[in-house]
């Protein structure tokens, strides 16, 4: 028994009706959690080493699935609903898994790539089963012969294959084990001093990495997880954190750059309510932080940088007299980090320890899965050290702007940006001209009433060197993201 099974176990013991998870208006108390565990393994049978693709849109029934599954040692593949047919058909090539746990629309509409599969149809809002929902078997001549008696599962094996997203090319299946996730989710514990008197308010999906290590690592906390209210909704998610007494919320700087944007004071009085904010996936701007502490001086926000290949991996802790916001702080307890460089102290960030994954999935092979076996992720990324030890982050190996053999990142450019008159989004990137000499272009989305680029085009001549000076700067009326937060698309405005 793993030590999220038995930190389940003896809080349903112990403190059975503290609150546990709630999706919206659902809510489970521990007690009633381990319950429904209980009922599930029941109800599905042994399923360990079963690999079960996981394609829900968040809501209870993900919830319980995703973590019935990872408790009872089965491999879980959890994938976006927003993926489209040809990506889910090429996943399921790549996994091939046993089952796929989906919804009806879900399947409909990607038939073509899932009909080949066994199906587990979850039906929602069940009122006679008593984990809350049923689920149907549909083409059920494809499932695997059942297993009649349990397997063995210990720590070091796979339990979760996670696929990138392929920004920095094809998608890499990133095979996890149980201890990789579960030395992950006690270092939040660890560095986010998680306890009972907590409850989180979490807006990230529960198919990312960011989003299910909040699962495990707030059952190991002890403590409260509250989901399904997105910046979306941007009234519902205030109305949720107000009325739930939530202390923390966990998001990325994109959902708190938009909070920060609405009008009225709701979004005033629920940020003076939270204690910890937790934000990842992209860089807190120094705008942010200072609008942030302005209105709770006592905040404290964490940045937690980490890749899925090695999550949670590094930590920086902001308060109002702290905010140096390219710094990702220091390694979580457990990981070593060495910077691979010829250039002083900065080099490529190169980390080490349990939470390293086990490798990259190369192929299912007589029904095992077989990957790369990996000791330590070069992530790509480079840093430096400052006089405290701090990692300062300067950006990814593959994304530096070389001009003339001088290099500069675009997220300098982007940070320095966001500190002009009016500036509230930016995004820099590079553009050639027809001889092939690479210019620096920048996209700034200016605040409401403001349209004169004047002041913007000054602070950065009088920010950057002359070289880095962007050959065009866009006002833009917006930035697109995803909804982690990453920039997908430029919008095109005037120059």
């Amino acid at each position: 028994m793993n030590e999220l099974n038995s930190m389940l176990k003896r809080m349903a013991s112990e403190f059975p009706d503290r609150p546990a998870v709630q999706f919206r208006d659902q809510r489970l108390s521990y007690g009633r959690l381990a319950e429904t565990m209980e009922a599930l393994a029941r109800k599905m049978g042994p399923v360990a080493s079963r690999r079960f693709l996981l394609l829900l849109p968040d809501g209870m029934p993900g919830y319980l699935c995703h973590l019935h599954l990872f408790l009872a040692g089965a491999i879980n593949v959890p994938v976006s609903v927003q993926s489209t047919t040809p990506k889910i058909r090429e996943l399921c090539e790549r996994v091939r898994p046993h089952f796929i746990v989906t919804n009806s629309a879900l399947r409909a509409r990607h038939k073509s790539a899932l009909e080949a599969f066994p199906c587990l149809i979850v039906k929602p809002d069940a009122k006679d089963v008593p984990w809350g929902f049923d689920y149907e078997v549909s083409n059920p001549a494809a499932a695997p012969a059942p297993v009649n008696r349990p397997v063995e599962v210990d720590g070091s094996g796979i339990r979760m294959i996670v696929f990138t997203s392929g920004s920095t090319g094809a998608p890499k299946g990133v095979c996890l084990s149980e201890s990789n996730l579960l030395s992950a989710a006690g270092m939040m514990v660890s560095f986010l001093a998680l306890d009972p008197s907590r409850r989180s308010v979490v807006t990230v999906p529960l198919y990312d990495y960011y989003g299910f290590i909040q699962i495990y690592g707030h059952i190991l906390g002890q403590c409260g997880y509250i989901f399904g209210d997105s910046i979306g909704m941007p009234h519902q998610l205030l109305k949720r954190i107000h009325e739930e007494k939530a202390t923390d919320l966990v998001l990325v700087p994109h959902t708190l750059r938009e909070m920060l944007r609405l009008t009225g004071t709701d979004h005033v009085d629920v940020i003076r309510q939270l204690r910890f904010m937790t934000s990842s996936s992209d860089i807190l701007t120094r705008d942010l932080l200072e609008q942030a502490f302005a209105i709770n001086p006592d905040l404290k926000v964490i940045n937690i940088y980490g890749l899925t290949e090695a999550g949670r991996a590094c930590y920086k802790v902001f308060d109002r007299t702290s905010i140096q916001t390219n710094s990702i702080g220091i390694p979580s307890p457990g990981v070593e980090i060495v910077l691979d460089g010829m250039e002083g102290d900065t080099g490529e960030i190169i980390l080490r320890g349990p939470n390293v994954m086990l490798g990259y999935l190369r192929d299912i092979h007589d029904d095992r899965v077989v990957f790369s076996p990996c000791t330590e992720m070069r992530t790509g990324d480079l840093a430096r050290c400052d006089e405290r030890g701090e990692l300062i982050l300067l950006g990814r190996r593959d994304h530096m702007i070389n001009i003339r053999g001088s290099k500069i990142h675009p997220v300098e450019i982007e940070t320095i940006a966001l500190q002009a008159p009016d500036v509230v989004d930016a995004c820099a990137r590079v553009s050639g001209d027809g001889d092939g000499e690479p210019s620096i272009h920048l996209d700034v989305v200016l605040r409401e009433g403001a349209g004169d680029l004047g002041p913007v085009s000054a602070h950065m001549r009088r920010n950057l060197q002359p070289l880095f000076f962007p050959q065009k700067i866009n006002a833009v009326p917006g930035i697109t993201r995803t909804e982690l937060g990453s920039k997908i698309i430029r919008a095109k405005g005037r120059p």
